[in-house]
């Protein structure tokens, strides 16, 4: 009850409610578009590489720009960043809707929407999510980071359902269409969102970038617990996260299922994430938060492993759900513990040091899309699942904050 209370009051605090909103919103329009372009690479060039491809220029931003803008993330004003970005990223989705309905679509043009929508994603952790972090306070953190959880979890099952859907009905330009629609709303919510909270008005101190860079990595440098906090990430986006990619590939050549039915297997994963993330943010009280991120990654791995020896539809579906149900304590937990172990002068470079190990996906997904080159979808899933489970024992093991039992 007191959690469900303090969700509630979350809910009720306006520019709480704007900035979470901006989450739901481009939530749905990124897993909408990533399940589109999946469908329509396999669908034009049959090759599996080249549909991780897209999920590769999707994270290179993320790599490339994570520090870059979570310096700036310390430094200037979280909302005026946002507009710029959402604006942006509308306009690409509408650009990329009128190429398609003049009928001059090609790969390549999903390849440079992939990547725009990268640079979009960079600034979700170190601004959104550190913006809600500042509304909600310290004592709220928990809450506030695990309701944001669920609902992006929610837009993983909503958007690539919308795009299978859309994709069948109206084809990719349809599903673009829409995507443009959500970002027109992320920026109407922050044009609205109070000045003073948004950070607006507050002068920050000008300091050197490299300076910056050298103080949040000496931090973590120093301190074990934050390194096996960011190598859990970093097994995630290296080992499990990319096996997504290749639902579109084993919708299309192993099962034979139209757009709609890839979509709605897409989307299981996220309902389960969603299920799980909802328990976990009207139940959580205390304990030990790490337990949560870590034993879910770990049940990601397994269940991402039995998925890949699925050859019919509806076990399939039952172990997505599965995978995505394991997904919760991991994606509950993460923005939480950098939130929480950070020193507040350094939350947004923190943060954009997870979104550099979030860009180490794209290691990931050029193994899978090799793997799935050489092997197929559903073998290629088994190799990189099976290949996780390895450097997330050794991850454990001397985790003293893992094994200590209290909260936090």
């Amino acid at each position: 009850m007191i959690a469900t209370q303090g969700l509630t009051g979350l809910l009720r605090d306006p520019a709480y409610l704007r900035v979470w909103l901006v989450g739901v919103f481009s939530g749905i329009a990124r897993w909408l578009e990533m399940l589109v372009v999946g469908v329509y690479a396999f669908d034009t060039t049959g090759s599996p590489f080249l549909v991780a491809l897209l999920v590769i220029l999707r994270l290179a931003p993320l790599a490339v720009l994570g520090s870059i803008v979570g310096t700036f993330a310390d430094r200037i004003a979280p909302r005026r960043f946002l507009l710029v970005t959402m604006g942006a990223a509308m306009m690409v989705s509408m650009a990329v809707f009128l190429i398609f309905f003049v009928g001059l679509d090609q790969y390549w043009v999903v390849a440079a929407s992939s990547l725009v929508s990268g640079v979009v994603w960079t600034t979700d952790m170190p601004l959104r999510r550190r913006l809600l972090g500042d509304i909600a306070g310290l004592e709220r953190v928990a809450p506030a980071m695990s309701l944001d959880s669920a609902t992006n979890n929610a837009t993983r099952m909503l958007g690539p359902m919308l795009g299978g859907i859309l994709f069948q009905w109206l084809g990719a330009g349809g599903a673009f269409a829409l995507s443009a629609i959500m970002y027109a709303l992320c920026v109407i919510l922050l044009l609205g969102l109070p000045v003073i909270v948004a950070g607006d008005a507050v002068k920050r101190e000008a300091t050197r970038a490299f300076r910056d860079f050298k103080e949040v990595f000496a931090l973590i440098a120093r301190d074990r617990d934050i390194q096996r906090i960011l190598l859990v990430t970093i097994v995630f986006n290296v080992w499990g996260f990319p096996f997504i990619s290749m639902i579109p590939v084993v919708g299309r050549d192993v099962l034979d299922v139209p757009a709609g039915w890839i979509g709605v297997l897409a989307g299981l994963e996220g309902a389960g994430a969603f299920v799980g993330a909802s328990l976990i943010a009207m139940g959580l009280r205390s304990g030990n938060f790490r337990r949560l991120y870590y034993f879910g990654m770990l049940g990601y791995l397994i269940f991402a492993f039995i998925a890949g020896w699925m050859t019919s539809t509806a076990p399939l579906a039952v172990v997505l759900f599965c995978v995505g149900l394991m997904a919760a304590g991991f994606s509950t937990m993460q923005s939480t513990l950098i939130y929480s172990v950070a020193p507040p002068e350094m939350r947004g470079r923190l943060f954009g040091v997870l979104v550099i190990c979030i860009g180490a996906g794209l290691i990931g997904f050029a193994n899978i899309g090799l793997m799935g080159e050489l092997f197929g979808g559903s073998v290629a899933i088994r190799i990189v699942a099976a290949e996780g489970i390895i450097p997330l024992i050794l991850i454990g093991i001397g985790w003293r904050q893992l094994w200590r039992s209290g909260s936090g």
